[in-house]
């Protein structure tokens, strides 16, 4: 009995099936698919940041401008109360490029400053400075998921 057994040894098959590599490639397909839509979203997400940010920064840089334009001369005409744009669009180049990454339009808004206290007069203005992407000089960028109008606010007051 002892010799039967040893003659029934069974080898192991070499490679695979052709149904086991077919699983196989099924399932790294689907890895591969969601590390891609990963990757995308990713992408999307950066541009995202990075047009907030430039859109923040140049918003912010105005709203700079116009605050020490108020500390030199409070009756200069962009303070004057109403809405205001600028002349030019702002544009974020990449500096190896040279292409336009961003334009946006800045516009600012002044109203003046209402004191709630009787007979008191304070003198200042709210500026509300707001960057809107835009794609050309008249039309705004389609990509709102990409390009996020961005305002910031101020309280301006002149100085004792």
């Amino acid at each position: 009995m002892k010799y039967m057994n040893q003659n029934k040894i069974s080898v192991p098959a070499d490679g695979f099936s052709l149904v086991e590599v077919m699983v196989a490639v099924f399932i790294l397909s689907f890895g591969l698919l969601a590390a891609a839509q990963v990757l995308t979203m990713a992408l999307v997400l950066e541009a995202q940041a990075r047009s907030k940010s430039a859109a923040t920064l140049s918003a912010q840089n105005k709203l700079e401008r116009l605050s020490d334009l108020y500390r030199r001369n409070p009756e200069e005409e962009e303070l004057t109360i109403g809405t205001h744009q600028a002349e030019e669009l702002t544009e974020i180049r990449n500096p190896l490029t040279q292409s336009v990454l961003n334009r946006y339009k800045i516009t600012w808004l002044v109203s003046g400053l209402a004191d709630p206290r009787p007979g008191m007069d304070i003198k200042g203005r709210v500026i509300s400075v707001r960057a809107t992407p835009m794609l050309t000089e008249s039309a705004e960028s389609p990509h709102s998921f990409i390009n996020k109008a961005i305002t910031l606010n101020a309280v301006i007051v002149a100085e004792p």
